[in-house]
C-alpha cells in the first residue's frame, strides 16, 4: 500500500517528493501516509 501512496502522492506533487519529504520530515510523512491509508479503508 506505501508503493500506491508514494505513486499518488509524486503524482500530486513532483516525482521524488514521498521521498524528499520522508527525509526532511519524517513526522509529516508518517502523518500523510496514515491520512491516506485511513482514507483508503474508510472506502473499503
Amino acid at each position: 500500500m506505501i508503493d500506491v501512496f508514494i505513486e499518488v502522492t509524486d503524482q500530486l506533487f513532483w516525482q521524488g517528493y514521498t521521498e524528499q519529504l520522508s527525509k526532511d520530515n519524517p513526522e509529516r510523512f508518517t502523518t500523510e501516509l496514515n491520512d491516506f491509508l485511513n482514507n483508503y479503508n474508510s472506502y473499503e
